[in-house]
């Protein structure tokens, strides 16, 4: 049973200084009146240089924050510090303890990378009195796709945290309202207010209803909404789909290129790979993801049966050109394949350009193919870890080695 939940939506000034973050923070927990309350992106510490920032200051600060938690539920902003650097992170804070519910992947330009904060990776699902929630932190609000994966899970709601510029705070408005329609969810924003450096922050806290309703919302200045949601199921006026759509993703050299052009128009990175991937297995797939992870989109260059033939012999592949590119399409993380007869991609990497080059790190760096002239133009070229021990030729004799 999906009881109601009381909310206090913290929209407050967020500094520099952590102390007074911290004092003006539990202000806002002893006037809240909500069992439920919501801070925006990095309430704790704000943007500033987080390698004059100590862990244990951090770790203190929230400390502080869960002794006068009560029997409240509080969530907030702050950077989060992991070995290979810190993260813009949500976190929870109750009498039980502090967790980490989400890290922000998709940095705003310009500003997360400017202050050296690292794509985060932790995305979860946060359960209230029977209801499921995600956190998109600021940026994130952009990427519907973030959202639409969590369908699955049953999901109710949408947390942002953000710290959003008064210059675009329509798009935020019109973000929240758009996720909360598409997706027949509650969409809750919290902004900041005050400035990051010369760039003001736009307050404009909103809530919204599965059918786009406004259900609260706040000015541009510091102040605490209250908000009571009630949950119970509703009935819809129409269903909420989620097809499955099966498109082709080989594409041909020209077709790539326009879609490559265009898609860079809009400040996307590429991500390039290349590969036989005769029996897919968990290494491939593995590799596959990670190499996606590092842009925008992957294209992948499939080495045809014709090239196969060359490079290993008139015994394979053991699977049709056609086969391997239907296998290769259902995966989510490869956006677009492309057939190629040489031995090495070469020509391909010379005529597309990409703007990361990934390869196994079984490659030294000086012997991937079309790695130098990446590098000239300002690419990186990037060499990838395998975590599982195994490949199409192994698999091949283990299944022969059986009499299969």
């Amino acid at each position: 049973m999906k009881s109601p939940l009381n909310f206090s939506i913290a929209q407050m000034e967020v500094t520099q200084n952590l102390e007074k973050n911290l004092e003006k923070i539990l202000e806002f927990i002893k006037k809240a009146k909500g069992d439920i309350i919501l801070f925006p992106e990095l309430a704790l510490t704000g943007y500033r240089n987080f390698q004059e920032l100590s862990p244990d200051t951090v770790e203190v600060a929230l400390r502080e924050i869960q002794r006068s938690t009560g029997d409240k539920k509080i969530f907030l902003g702050s950077v989060f510090f992991k070995k290979d650097g810190y993260v813009n992170a949500y976190l929870a804070l109750s009498s039980s303890g502090v967790s980490c519910l989400a890290e922000k992947e998709l940095l705003f330009p310009g500003l997360d990378d400017l202050y050296y904060l690292k794509p985060g990776q932790r995305k979860g699902c946060l359960f209230l009195n029977s209801t499921t929630w995600i956190i998109a932190i600021c940026f994130e609000l952009r990427s519907p796709e973030l959202v639409r994966g969590f369908l699955s899970e049953g999901l109710d709601g949408l947390i942002v945290p953000a710290q959003w510029p008064k210059l675009r705070i329509d798009h935020f408005k019109t973000l929240l309202k758009a996720r909360a329609l598409e997706n027949q969810i509650h969409s809750i924003g919290i902004n900041g207010v005050g400035k990051i450096g010369e760039l003001e922050l736009g307050g404009g806290s909103h809530v919204f209803s599965p059918s786009g309703e406004e259900l609260g919302s706040c000015g541009d200045e510091e102040t605490l909404l209250e908000l009571t949601l009630d949950l119970k199921t509703q009935p819809l006026p129409y269903p909420l789909r989620t097809p499955f759509l099966k498109t082709s993703k080989l594409k041909t050299l020209d077709e790539l290129k326009e879609i490559i052009s265009k898609r860079r128009s809009k400040g996307q990175v590429m991500v390039f790979t290349n590969g036989c991937f005769d029996l897919l297995h968990a290494g491939h797939v593995d590799y596959l993801q990670k190499a996606r992870h590092l842009g925008d989109f992957l294209v992948v260059g499939l080495n045809s049966d014709v090239s196969i033939q060359k490079i290993k012999g008139p015994e394979r592949p053991i699977n049709h050109q056609a086969y391997r590119v239907e296998v290769l399409s259902a995966l989510a993380c490869v956006d677009y394949i492309i057939l190629f007869d040489e031995e090495t991609p070469e020509r391909l990497i010379h005529t597309l350009k990409p703007d990361i080059l990934v390869k196994g790190e079984d490659w030294p760096e000086d012997k991937i193919v079309g790695g130098a002239f990446v590098k000239g133009y300002g690419g990186k070229v990037i060499r990838l870890p395998f975590n599982y021990n195994t490949s199409t030729s192994k698999l091949i004799e283990k299944i022969r080695s059986k009499g299969i």
